[in-house]
Order: C-alpha cells, then sequence, then structure tokens
C-alpha cells in the first residue's frame, strides 16, 4: 500500500517534469458552470446555481492585473468561456500518467492553496505553446472538484476563457466546433510507480522493473507514473487530440 505522506514528504532534489496531458470527453450534465453573469460595479462573476451546485460569487478583481501579465483583455466581456473537465483523477492517461485523489486534494503550503486549485489564474494557450507567458490566449476563471456518478470519478473542471482580443481566429474556430479538444500542462517534482512506490528517475536509472515496462500489467495492476507534487501551470486548446471522441460542447458568453 502506497503511503502518500512518505511519498509527499520526499526530499525533493529532482529537476521538475512538465507533463502534458491528454484529453478528456465533456459530460453534458457537468453543471456547476452552466451560466454566467458578470457585475461591473463589484467585479466580480455570478456562476448562476444548478439542481447540484449553489450559486457563487467569484471576485475576478485581479483579471486586471492578470491582463498585464498574460498581454490579454481586463474586460470579462471579451472572453468566451468554456467549462473543461481537464483531469480524470486515479484514472492514467494515455501517456501512463495519472493524478491521484489524495495528491490534487493536498493542501500545498508553498502554493498556498488545494493542488486541483492551482489551475485558477493560470494561463488557457494553443496546442501547449506554454513557454513564454505572453503567448497566453486567455485565463482560467475557476475550477472545481466534481464527482461524476455515472462512472464513479472524480473530474477536476476549469472554467476557462478564451480572449477575442488576443487571438480572434482561435476563438472563431472554438465557437465553430473547428477546435474543440483541451489538455492540461503541470510541473510535477516526482513520478512514483504505482505499484511498488518507487521515484521514477527515468530511463537508466533508479528505475524499477515495473516502470521499465510502463503500460503493462503485474498481478492484473496496471504499472503507471504517479505524478506527485503537482502544480498545474496551463491548460490548451489542442486541434489533433489523441481520442478523437474528446470535445467540449458547452460555450458561454458572459450575460
Amino acid at each position: 500500500m502506497l503511503n502518500f505522506k512518505t511519498l509527499r514528504n520526499l526530499n525533493s532534489n529532482f529537476e521538475k517534469h512538465q507533463v502534458i496531458g491528454r484529453t478528456v470527453q465533456v459530460e453534458n450534465n457537468i453543471e456547476a458552470f452552466s451560466k454566467t453573469q458578470y457585475n461591473k460595479n463589484e467585479k466580480s462573476l455570478i456562476v448562476a446555481g444548478t439542481e447540484n451546485y449553489a450559486e457563487k460569487k467569484l471576485d475576478i478583481s485581479w483579471l486586471n492585473a492578470a491582463s498585464e501579465t498574460y498581454q490579454i483583455s481586463s474586460d470579462p466581456n471579451d472572453y468566451i468561456l468554456i467549462p473543461i473537465p481537464i483531469v480524470t483523477v486515479d484514472i492514467p492517461n494515455r501517456n501512463m500518467q495519472g493524478f491521484p485523489y489524495e495528491e490534487v486534494t493536498y493542501f500545498d503550503p508553498l502554493l498556498g492553496r488545494l493542488v486541483y486549485s492551482t489551475f485558477k489564474g493560470k494561463p488557457t494557450h494553443i496546442d501547449h505553446k506554454n513557454q513564454n507567458p505572453l503567448a497566453a490566449k486567455g485565463v482560467n476563471f475557476d475550477v472545481s472538484m466534481q464527482f461524476i456518478p455515472a462512472y464513479n470519478i472524480w473530474k477536476i473542471v476549469v472554467l476557462s476563457g478564451f480572449c477575442r482580443q488576443k487571438d480572434e481566429k482561435l476563438v472563431n474556430d472554438i465557437l465553430s466546433k473547428k477546435r474543440s479538444s483541451y489538455s492540461m500542462g503541470a510541473l510535477v517534482e516526482h513520478f512514483v510507480c504505482s505499484i511498488c512506490g518507487t521515484v521514477d528517475e527515468g530511463p537508466g536509472r533508479n528505475r524499477c522493473r515495473h516502470m521499465e515496462n510502463k503500460g503493462e500489467l503485474f498481478d492484473n495492476r496496471l504499472a503507471y507514473q504517479l505524478c506527485i507534487g503537482v502544480n498545474y501551470i496551463e491548460n490548451s486548446s489542442v486541434e489533433d487530440p489523441a481520442d478523437p471522441t474528446a470535445y467540449s460542447s458547452d460555450i458561454m458568453t458572459f450575460i
């Protein structure tokens, strides 16, 4: 049995790894971000209540400062909003990398927030061209953890904004469904074997036999990398997803 606290307290002598995820399919019953309304006087974003989620007010007074860093608009009306189930918790992606529930719900003292919430305020990009913050196409306005009863899984869902003023063509491609798939990016301190708990330092280094055969079954258990020490840094619009069924059909504007 893997001990999460032990994994989280590993001596961090390793270089941070950048992880690029695969896309996940949007479920229509994810409704936490079903409708938004911008209160100009209070500089807040109202997320309307639904049957399963209470109304809440989001403070977006930080958008003005973020707009300078990312060179995007400071006016919320310049954005389209897309609720994206960007990470499927506890299930490895096709790169054989997974994000454990214990990790994404951990309160990181250095980040000062729950790990899954590090998406908030981070930029949106196109095709993971995320090396330069000035290349951002928008920003994530909010994030939530949502349980999907039909599949008995948790998903991290981001409310992503893409800015018309920054990239009108991209926004039009999203609106026309020409681009309708998304993928996440993260920095990860450690990759850990899902079976034996050995820290995976890469080929030719301290690697267990499971990681040498990542993606294979050992006694009916799948060998993949657990991502530990996670900081989500962006999510991107991608044109050619690994999963051709991955899409987002829910696009909103401020009302």
